[in-house]
């Protein structure tokens, strides 16, 4: 059985023949991202497998790797909206994702909150512009403040955790209550926290449900001055309205690792090229920090990434019981 590896990173190149020898796989692994062109070379060349990274994938992509007689792709992500699951089907191609600790995103979302709570944005341009002076620098501690988490799977667990040791007020809102977390938080309804909330951080899964959950409704109830972070997911919240809202002065600033329709503009060499229009409108805003998706960048989720990928393509091509199967 035969996979082809994309977007090979260097920090994977000591470990990724031993798993793939680990797992009796044979494999041909490129830097190279995925695209459509690529699915299509991949014809007559007896993959059975892709593992690929998040890259939109719909009828064109799975024309091609069907073409191409491939029977299963993997992302080395959690998320996996980029998926037309309906075409997947159509096609007869499993789709399949691969885990990693919560560690990694759960610490870069409290970077996010600190940043937010003590101007690091501010601080930034200030020092950009060599203009030294304290004036709009001056932050708060977090233990003055409440945080709030929407979406306390695995990663708003971790990051209610963490917060815990900063002593803020924590609120949380999910569908599903966890009970270990009453100890230090208080559930509420998602009205509620936003209401409440100086910083709100999201933490929920990509969903047609979830899909603009941050609404302009929903940033109207947000507290004066507030400040929103996303490490999650950019369809989570409107922009259009976030930048409305920011503009309105009714928040105080946002941080974003994510946004909506971001597929194939992160993660590549965009510069001298054109920028998407609503990201360029975040960049006119000085109260925005735009990070570029790199939450789960680090050595610890990049091997555990491909590991569980990897594992998930041996699981798929043996027909045996798949925890990484997306149905």
């Amino acid at each position: 059985m035969k996979v082809k590896l994309f977007c090979k990173q260097a920090s994977q190149e000591k470990v990724i023949d031993e798993l793939f020898k680990g797992y009796g796989l044979e494999y041909e692994a490129t830097e190279s991202l995925p695209s459509l062109e690529a699915y299509k070379a991949l014809k007559g060349q007896g993959f059975d497998a892709v593992i690929s990274v998040p890259h939109p994938t719909s009828d064109p992509e799975f024309d091609a790797l069907k073409e191409a007689g491939v029977k299963h792709v993997v992302t080395q992500s959690i998320g996996f909206d980029h998926f037309d699951r309906e075409s997947a089907k159509r096609h007869g191609i499993g789709i399949h994702h691969a885990v990693y600790p919560p560690q990694s995103v759960a610490s870069y979302a409290v970077m996010c909150i600190l940043m937010a709570a003590r101007r690091v944005h501010t601080i930034l341009e200030g020092y950009r512009t060599k203009d030294f002076r304290i004036g709009n620098c001056r932050g708060h501690d977090l233990c003055e403040l409440t945080v709030g988490i929407i979406g306390t799977g695995k990663i708003g667990q971790c990051v209610a955790r963490r917060l815990r040791g900063f002593e803020c007020r924590i609120l949380c809102y999910d569908i599903y209550e966890n009970e270990g977390l009453k100890e230090f938080c208080e559930y509420v309804s998602m009205d509620e926290l936003l209401a409440k909330s100086d910083i709100v951080t999201l933490h929920a899964f990509a969903s047609p449900e979830n899909h603009h959950l941050i609404s302009a409704e929903k940033l109207a109830l947000m507290k004066e001055g507030a400040y929103i972070v996303n490490t999650a997911r950019g369809d989570l919240i409107d922009t259009w309205a976030l930048i409305d809202a920011l503009k309105a002065g009714k928040l105080g600033g946002a941080v974003l690792d994510v946004i909506e329709d971001e597929s194939g503009y992160y993660y590549t060499d965009q510069r001298g090229k054109a920028v998407p229009a609503h990201i360029a409108e975040l960049e006119k805003l000085p109260e925005v920090t735009l990070l570029q998706h790199m939450a789960f960048c680090t050595y610890l989720s990049a091997n555990e990434q491909l590991k569980t990928a990897i594992e998930a393509a041996y699981l798929a091509l043996n027909g045996l019981p798949n925890p990484y199967e997306i149905k």
